[in-house]
């Protein structure tokens, strides 16, 4: 018979202890089978009868695989802590051994041995690496971190702050990431283009709790996960990775801006996050708006890049002041009316042949509608704070309709079926006019005299006379 782990497990008491553990450690030294090599090293550490220290250092230090180390650790933690050769243990690994996880936790178990000797090692690994760094870096610590005094304790402030400078030269030298520090604390990192498969992969991550803004754009990250403990943080980029689910950012308290654009989402769930100001979620494979009630103090909203066919569930976004919903699969303008602070509507390239459904979005400033199915400029009057409109690549034949948007600015309406420029006498603060690629043969300077502000007008790929189009260039020549 086999005596695999299990089997061992399950016949413990026939076996007995003592051999037991030698089988078990066979397994754990021979096998080629990690899982196996685990379950044999989960139940030795049941059995261990405290006098495998040798065994369990060499596996400590020098085991291929990670998990196996980290076990051995806690077991070495847990059983072996009296023994005398413990804190030259934890003393050549901080100094040794390569892998910062391993140096984080012998720095911890020095701590909890809390002796001036444990106190002394700790404090001159600290300045060993300082020495080692580059010197202009070392005005971003305080004093504090190398002044502790040894007949006391270690402050739990001063030791956070040791496995922040501890993590901020390991991400720095060795990482190549971006780190940001505040009062010896990281508050903000940055993974971008590192190939991460997963966020559990950022060695000592666990333990930067002041970490205030996280940025892991452009990896391999498939799952949201391993965050609850940054209870401080304000902005997470999760962007052009291959998340397929919203899911474990409930515990994210202080989050305001979430980035999860470019990735491979088909739902918009499991946001409880009631600080949210930003979100985008633009490029994904979303269907529908839906489960944002509870995102009370959302400013700005990133749908574009989608498959969203219909305009709903946005009423309660009673802050929402940026709507982003360009390339998408909308044909009607609707469900907006609850948005007063709405200032930034972008709904271009979609299906949208009618303008309606905007009459009480009375701050709206920008407004995109390039690239739909608009015949015509209509039901925008009320819309008096307008100061930018794009209707760019429609099929408008006429500027009738711009009459009451003094304060319009910019208005882009190139590559319509526009044959002439009247319409627009009103627009005094039009500062940029783009027409191009439409249908105007006549330009006489007297159309756009009561235009003083204009300073950019663009006519070109339009069948102007000879005569117009002498006229326009001298216009646009000499604004």
């Amino acid at each position: 018979m086999d005596l695999t782990p299990e089997y061992i497990k399950k016949n413990l008491e026939k076996i007995g202890d003592k051999a037991a553990r030698d089988m078990l450690k066979q397994w754990i030294i021979n096998s080629d089978d990690s899982n196996l090599r685990l379950n044999a090293l989960n139940l030795y550490s049941l059995i261990d009868d405290q006098k495998q220290f040798r065994f369990l250092e060499q596996l400590f230090l020098s085991d291929e695989n990670f998990n196996i180390r980290t076990i051995s650790g806690n077991i070495i933690r847990d059983k072996y802590s009296h023994y005398k050769k413990f804190v030259p243990l934890l003393e050549f690994t901080i100094n040794n051994v390569n892998d910062i996880d391993q140096k984080l936790f012998a720095v911890e178990l020095l701590n909890l041995r809390d002796t001036k000797k444990t106190r002394k090692i700790i404090k001159d690994y600290l300045k060993k690496t300082i020495k080692l760094s580059i010197k202009s870096r070392l005005n971003d610590f305080s004093e504090d971190i190398l002044n502790f005094d040894l007949d006391v304790s270690i402050p739990p402030k001063i030791l956070e702050i040791c496995f922040n400078f501890i993590l901020y030269f390991y991400y720095i030298n060795v990482c190549g990431f971006s780190v940001t520090l505040r009062g010896d604390l990281i508050i903000l990192l940055n993974c971008e283009g590192s190939r991460l498969e997963s966020i559990a992969e950022i060695k000592g991550f666990s333990r930067l709790f002041k970490l205030e803004h996280l940025i892991l754009q452009r990896n391999n990250i498939q799952k949201i996960c391993g965050l609850n403990h940054l209870r401080q943080l304000k902005t997470l980029n999760l962007s052009q990775n291959r998340i397929i689910q919203i899911d474990n950012l409930n515990k994210l308290i202080t989050l305001q801006e979430l980035n999860l654009s470019s990735n491979r989402i088909k739902k918009i769930e499991n946001l409880n996050i009631v600080e949210l100001k930003k979100l985008s979620l633009d490029r994904n494979l979303i269907t529908e708006i839906e489960n944002l009630d509870n995102l009370a103090n959302l400013e700005h909203l990133n749908l574009s890049y989608n498959n969203v066919s219909k305009l709903k569930n946005l009423s309660r976004l009673n802050r929402l002041k940026s709507l982003y919903l360009s390339l998408n699969q909308i044909e009607t303008i609707s469900g907006l009316e609850k948005l007063k602070n709405l200032t930034t509507l972008y709904l271009n390239g979609n299906q949208i042949s009618n303008i309606c459904g905007l009459d009480s979005l009375g701050n709206l400033k920008v407004l995109s509608l390039s690239n739909n199915l608009i015949t015509r400029i209509m039901n925008i009057e009320r819309l008096d704070n307008l100061i930018k409109l794009e209707l760019s690549n429609n099929k408008i034949d006429s500027l009738n309709g711009l009459e009451t948007l003094l304060n319009l600015q910019e208005l882009f309406v190139d590559k319509n079926c526009i044959k002439n420029l009247e319409g627009i006498g009103n627009l005094k603060r039009l500062i940029i006019l783009f027409l191009e690629n439409n249908n105007i043969k006549e330009f006489k300077l007297s159309y756009i005299d009561s235009l003083t502000n204009l300073n950019f007008i663009l006519l070109n790929q339009n069948p102007l006379t000879p005569e117009s189009w002498d006229l326009y260039q001298k216009r646009t020549r000499y604004p």
